[in-house]
């Protein structure tokens, strides 16, 4: 991969490359896509699964390979937001690419008004837990949605 890195809005035509992504990072895990969770099936009805609820969904191309993901998701209330499938394939990471995505994200929920980000993930995602933590997120298991997420965190905005 060489080329300059796009984030933009997903796009219909972008499923199949996004769910493959999400799945294999998935995988390292030992976690299967569908399993534990409500919110990877609305990822086949993207962009419409996010956009018609007040959300959105991007993604990090590079020589038109997806390469990294995030959504944001309305919360329980007007004022939060649910960071969600914020994931960098093997060749997207320390790069700086998470920090433009989760950067793009956030400026799409304090124009909307809201005043915290939450999410939730995985005890094994070590280095995914480092990036929320160093990008301001403080552990609070409140925000704990999925089953198969043992953390969750919130930001505020």
């Amino acid at each position: 991969m060489t080329g300059a890195v796009v984030i933009r809005r997903v796009e219909a035509g972008d499923v199949p490359a996004v769910v493959t992504l999400i799945d294999a990072v998935l995988g390292e895990f030992g976690v299967a896509f569908g399993e534990g969770t409500d919110t990877d099936l609305p990822l086949f009805g993207l962009p419409a699964s996010y956009d018609d609820h007040g959300g959105a969904f991007w993604v990090a191309t590079r020589d038109g390979d997806v390469v990294g993901t995030i959504g944001l998701f309305p919360f329980h209330d007007a004022e939060t937001f649910e960071l969600r499938k914020m994931y960098l394939s093997p060749g997207g990471r320390r790069q700086g690419l998470g920090k433009a995505l989760l950067d793009v994200a956030l400026d799409f929920a304090r124009a909307r008004g809201a005043r915290r980000v939450t999410l939730d993930t995985i005890e094994e995602m070590l280095g995914a837990i480092a990036f929320y933590e160093k990008h301001g997120f403080v552990r609070d298991d409140r925000y704990r949605v999925g089953s198969r997420c043992t953390r969750g965190y919130v930001r505020a905005l």
